[in-house]
């Protein structure tokens, strides 16, 4: 039966509660679990770097099971980005461990008074230890010392010196299937509250066996198998070019991030695109479909190695390189590489980091383009440089300091690499999800049609574009519940094929329209606490984006129907 592990980190007492069939939290799991325990036990207006915040890892409902790309947790707390409700998922190797010793969730509270690292033996049973002697390590020596501390199979979640200085761009890092630290919760400064607790690590090691039940597992299994074969076949691309493979379409729909928002195509985007990375690849000895967790059959996952063999970074992914690449002008795989490896080893969320850098930019200390001098900023994080502590601290926090006015962010959270100006679908998602600036809400890219028999219209025109992103901000959140990437696709085709394996685990008889339903529940959930924090429901893009049309297409503006949106909410 799943449990509920709550750790005061002040006073190290743990306790274990089962979830019942009448526990109050029976019927939540993942994103829908973090959020219904903070909306529940979060008090209104604390401080999230506070004692009263919690720090929530759940796991899916279907999280460790043979659920093709289950192997997702969700991470949650009151973001010191956003000020409102914030979950961040992951993969890598330490949800599915979780999933498998069936703990639902760890629920992190209070404040500990010295470094400390939680321990999740083979018997499920959980340990806090004094870990002094790892302050101040970054991932990657950490997970080294880690894994030859606790067992090379073991599972990492952990925070580098960005977390532990409470800097607002703040990552968990969770090792990857190789070991390292690449696999990321960025978004919303959840490494930031990790480290406020100082806790530097969670450390999950395998189960002695699997502590799934199954109701009929026969049937699990067989529905399954089947789904991952189809995945497998269907996303081939995704194993050969990784999420880059959209960069260039992305680039040929102006939408794009490039000079800080300015344009939405990038001159030299054949350089950064997702050919150039599979060429990077092969002429340096890498790997390319690599699954990010256990039970990937999408393994859209990379490892790069440098001309001497050295290895680099482990997955270059689209928001880093639109983020990072063309926002800042930077058009060398090899560089964005060791950018992205940089901000993994000091544990800073990379999206947030580009905008941040981009803002930065526009003082002029570092030119367009300088990828040398990005990554000592970012590197100057470790020894205090100032410029480097305040763009740690986010787009939002860099522009007020600079007196910079041009940062595209929606809840002081740095947009990721979509321009809503051609992506309309997308702005929806950012300026009405309870999350704020994120595409992992709702994440209306091209061709992704919630219901197949719909049409929805071009990307960049606005019609239609508030029941997109409603639509699939209903069923990403399902995703989110069950401990499943997105990238299987957030679509009502998944949900007939999750309600059969939701029923054959837990012998429930739940329907699609009871699962929806569930969804829309969750979600709204969410929005309440965000409305007692004063957070708007339908928020707005910054200024710069409402008035300027993008320089390289004076076509795209922003013209959604402010009426539409502002109807978001009703019939819910």
């Amino acid at each position: 039966m799943p449990k509920i592990l709550r750790v005061n980190l002040q006073s190290q007492e743990i306790t274990s509660e089962e979830i019942t069939p009448a526990h109050p939290y029976m019927f939540f799991a993942g994103r829908s679990l973090s959020s219904k325990i903070i909306a529940e036990e979060v008090p209104p207006k604390t401080d999230p770097l506070g004692r009263k915040n919690k720090l929530i890892f759940a796991t899916g409902f279907l999280t460790g099971t043979p659920c093709p790309n289950s192997g997702r947790i969700s991470i949650g707390a009151k973001s010191p980005l956003t000020g409102g409700i914030k979950e961040s998922n992951v993969g890598g190797r330490a949800p599915a461990l979780l999933g498998r010793h069936d703990i639902r969730a760890i629920i992190c509270e209070n404040v500990a008074e010295n470094w400390l690292l939680l321990l999740v033996e083979p018997a499920g049973n959980i340990k806090i230890i004094p870990c002094e002697d790892l302050q101040s390590k970054n991932n990657y020596e950490l997970s080294i010392i880690l894994r030859e501390r606790y067992g090379k199979n073991c599972g990492i979640f952990s925070i580098g010196i960005a977390g532990e200085k409470c800097l607002k761009s703040a990552s968990i890092a969770s090792i990857d299937m190789e070991g390292y630290p690449s696999r990321h919760a960025g978004r919303g400064g959840m490494g930031t509250v990790m480290g406020s607790k100082k806790l530097k690590a969670i450390v999950v090691q395998p189960p002695e066996k699997t502590k799934i039940t199954y109701s009929d597992v026969k049937t699990f299994r067989t529905v399954a198998k089947t789904w991952g074969k189809a995945l497998y076949a269907a996303k081939r691309s995704f194993s050969k070019f990784g999420t880059l493979i959209g960069l260039t379409t992305m680039n040929s729909l102006n939408a794009l991030p490039t000079q800080n928002y300015r344009r939405g195509s990038f001159q030299d985007v054949d350089k950064i695109s997702a050919e150039s990375l599979y060429d990077f690849i092969l002429e340096n000895n890498g790997r390319n479909g690599i699954p990010c967790s256990p039970g990937c059959v999408i393994k859209c996952s990379n490892l790069l190695k440098n001309a001497k063999g050295e290895h680099i970074t482990s997955s270059l992914e689209y928001e880093t390189v639109a983020l990072n690449g063309s926002n800042l002008l930077i058009n060398s795989i090899e560089k964005l590489a060791e950018i992205d490896h940089v901000c993994d080893d000091l544990g800073v969320d990379t999206i947030e980091m580009g905008n941040a850098v981009g803002v930065f930019m526009e003082t002029g200390k570092i030119q367009w383009g300088d990828a040398d001098r990005v990554i000592d900023l970012i590197k100057g994080i470790a020894t205090d440089n100032p410029d480097s502590l305040i763009v740690a601290q986010g787009a939002f926090q860099t522009g007020l300091h600079f007196n910079i006015s041009r940062v595209a962010h929606v809840k002081q959270q740095g947009l990721p690499g979509y321009d809503p100006r051609s992506f309309k679908g997308m702005g929806v998602t950012f300026i009405t999800s309870p999350m704020g600036g994120d595409h992992t809400a709702g994440s209306a890219i091209a061709n992704r049609n919630p219901y197949p028999d719909r049409s929805y219209g071009k990307v960049y025109e606005g019609e239609h574009k508030v029941v997109l992103s409603k639509e699939l901000q209903i069923f990403t959140m399902i995703h989110d519940a069950v401990g499943q990437c997105f990238f299987v696709g957030p679509t009502y085709e998944s949900v007939p094929l999750l309600i059969q394996l939701l029923n054959a685990r837990y012998g429930w008889n739940l329907t699609p329209e009871e699962l929806i339903d569930w969804s829309k529940s969750w979600i709204l959930l969410e929005r309440n606490f965000n409305d007692v924090e004063g957070l708007p429901a339908v928020d707005n893009l910054p200024q710069f984006m409402l008035m300027e049309q993008l320089e390289d297409n004076p076509d795209r503006k922003w013209d959604v129907s402010a009426e539409e949106l502002n109807d978001y909410w009703k019939n819910f």
